[in-house]
């Protein structure tokens, strides 16, 4: 009996210890399909020069800082304004599109940096000025 429970404790052991592979995450529209925030947005003048804080330039009004975006799997969005109600509400719907290495929204490029099903980081040049970059943080709710 005590050999019987040493193996069964030793074979609970080994399975609970056994590393687990971590799920893959491929960028698709399956994957990026869903509810997501924006957390961030860096923008850069020139490719050398530092990234500076946009969150508050792009969102100058709380109301629009908790605004869930929803990337729905047939190719439309929609945008609610959550949390904090801007007056009027400004909800909105629109066309995304996914080619690879990029999202196209409402026919605005921005390309893919990274995704990995949790946090989508994207970005789109030329903004203000030939050479500057824009980059959006968006975390998936």
């Amino acid at each position: 009996m005590k050999k019987t429970t040493v193996f069964i404790f030793c074979v609970v052991l080994l399975f609970s210890c056994s590393e687990k592979k971590p799920l893959e995450c491929t960028t698709s529209v399956a994957n990026i399909s869903g509810s997501y925030k924006v957390t961030a947005y860096g923008y850069k003048q020139t490719p050398t020069s530092p990234e500076e804080d946009y969150y508050p330039v792009i969102f100058p009004d709380a109301c629009d800082r908790d605004d869930i975006y929803t990337f729905i799997s047939n190719g439309t969005y929609e945008m609610k304004d959550a949390g904090l109600v801007c007056s009027p509400p400004d909800d909105e719907t629109g066309a995304w599109t996914f080619d690879g290495n990029a999202l196209t929204i409402d026919g605005y490029p921005a390309a893919i940096e990274s995704f990995d099903c949790k946090t989508l980081i994207m970005s789109t040049a030329d903004i203000n000025i030939p050479g500057d970059k824009l980059k959006i943080t968006m975390v998936k709710q």
